[in-house]
């Protein structure tokens, strides 16, 4: 075997071994050797033995040449770059290392997949910038070849595509309890190829970093964030703290003429006040940096999952993040047994009073046909007795509160009570002259008992609660 088939490091023993020869393998020389070598005197005597031998194969490594037995065979390779190219292109390589175990049935390590991708030129979404700047120079000194193959032409041109700035958001401490500041906001994304835009909305505990609560809805939106909050109480409890963006979802913008429909402080912010939550907003994101760095982290992952079950719809993405979050949270939450113990949350109230807190308020006045003109249809205040309902009529200006419960019921607060809203239909659904009548069944009269969580039972439905959710200047608000 020749000198020159040995690697640096093999030459480098050989000589330092030579040099010990030529200076007679004093206590100096060796001890001179092993500190060039940073071995021990035993290893270096040994090396002097081989020097001596004439043998130069001795320095070589015997497995050099042989794949390590962990290696990838070809085909898996060209399998997992097929794969994430095709369909996973915008998940993170850890992301896609779990889909291959749990779709493909396919187990390789992080190290081994970053590996096999990065040797292809693909960037990781969760990518440092250290990271993308070496996987940018190794781009630029491809793409400085005179004569590109087409192949390669078109690895480079993805890999520029891929290459993006990285975001970056300054550390502070977390809060100390679970449940102490919930931070919200909305990201909007195309999540389903083919579809609109979405805005999902999420939570997410400070403490913890687990996603407490999330809801998709074509915009930014009161109704996402009631479906949000929602979500937190049905699971958790009350938090004490939301800390949001400066949306009028969360603080009232002054206008000219207020609509009180459409400005939604008075709303989610009355709710929060009748459930005892506090609200901090600012424009500035690093403000609420925790759910800004979950807005990238679920932008990874989510179109993805929703590809992987075949979701299409808005309202089959809503369903599914009710399954999906409590696996999310158990691969990412901090939450131990010790925040369970020290939780701030408090017990929600009941489902019917959740019904009636998470409402939207505004106010009708009687016109002279008896009813109430609501969202372009007309509404009759009706009292419900044991053989259905019956209109309640009032003089012309009498004002009134019309609630939309969470759940998308209408009732009406008339002086200090409370009235169903029927809708009057534009026209009748059937005629007694030309239609033929059904024989009505015979049924023995019972006496009407409203049930336990009938929303007239709740102490939420008063004037004094429901005037709350009312838009109000400013002013009333800084006093």
């Amino acid at each position: 075997m020749e000198l020159t088939a040995l690697r640096p490091n093999e030459q480098m023993k050989y000589s330092t071994a030579k040099e010990v020869i030529d200076l007679g393998c004093t206590d100096t020389a060796i001890r001179r050797g092993r500190t060039k070598l940073g071995c021990t005197r035993k290893t270096l005597l040994k090396y002097i033995q081989w020097y001596e031998s004439e043998d130069v194969s001795l320095f070589s490594h015997h497995n050099k040449g042989r794949k390590p037995a962990t290696t990838k065979a070809e085909e898996t390779r060209k399998l997992v770059l097929q794969l994430y190219k095709d369909k996973y292109s915008n998940a993170s390589f850890t992301h896609f290392a779990e889909i291959l175990k749990e779709d493909h049935n396919m187990s390789i390590s992080d190290g081994t997949l970053h590996a096999i991708l990065k040797e292809a030129l693909f960037v990781s979404p969760c990518s440092k910038k250290a990271t993308k700047r070496m996987i940018e120079k190794k781009v630029r000194l491809i793409a400085r070849k005179e004569d590109l193959s087409k192949a390669e032409s078109e690895q480079v041109n993805a890999a520029f595509c891929m290459l993006d700035a990285a975001e970056a958001h300054p550390r502070r401490p977390r809060s100390k309890y679970f449940g102490e500041m919930v931070q919200m906001d909305a990201s909007e994304l195309v999540w389903v190829p083919g579809a609109e835009k979405w805005h999902l909305h999420i939570a997410v505990d400070d403490a913890t970093s687990e996603a407490v609560g999330a809801w998709f809805d074509t915009q930014e939106t009161l109704n996402g964030y009631y479906n949000v909050l929602y979500m937190i109480l049905k699971g958790h409890g009350i938090p004490s703290l939301f800390r949001t963006d400066r949306r009028t979802v969360f603080e009232y913008s002054l206008l000219s003429k207020p609509d009180e429909e459409k400005d939604t402080f008075t709303q989610f912010a009355a709710a929060c006040k009748t459930l005892g939550i506090g609200i901090e907003t600012s424009s500035i994101p690093q403000f609420k940096a925790r759910v800004e760095r979950m807005n990238k982290t679920l932008q990874g992952r989510i179109p993805v999952e929703l590809a992987r079950h075949k979701i299409t719809t808005i309202e089959e993405a809503n369903a599914f993040l009710w399954e999906y979050l409590p696996r999310f949270n158990a691969q990412f939450s901090l939450k131990d047994e010790k925040d369970l113990e020290t939780s701030t949350f408090l017990e929600a109230p009941p489902e019917t009073d959740i019904n009636t807190i998470l409402a939207v308020v505004s106010q009708r006045v009687i016109d002279a046909g008896h009813s109430i003109q609501y969202h372009n249809s007309y509404y009759l205040p009706c009292v419900r007795y044991s053989n259905g309902l019956r209109p309640k009529y009032f003089i012309k200006g009498t004002k009134a509160l019309v609630i939309k419960a969470f759940d998308g019921t209408l009732l009406a607060n008339i002086k200090e009570e409370i009235y169903i809203l029927n809708e009057i239909e534009k026209r009748s659904a059937h005629s007694k002259e030309f239609d033929p009548g059904p024989t009505p069944a015979h049924k023995s009269k019972k006496q009407f008992k409203p049930a336990e969580d009938h929303p007239w039972r709740t102490s939420f439905l008063t004037s004094k609660v429901l005037e709350t959710h009312i838009a109000k200047p400013r002013e009333d608000y800084q006093s």
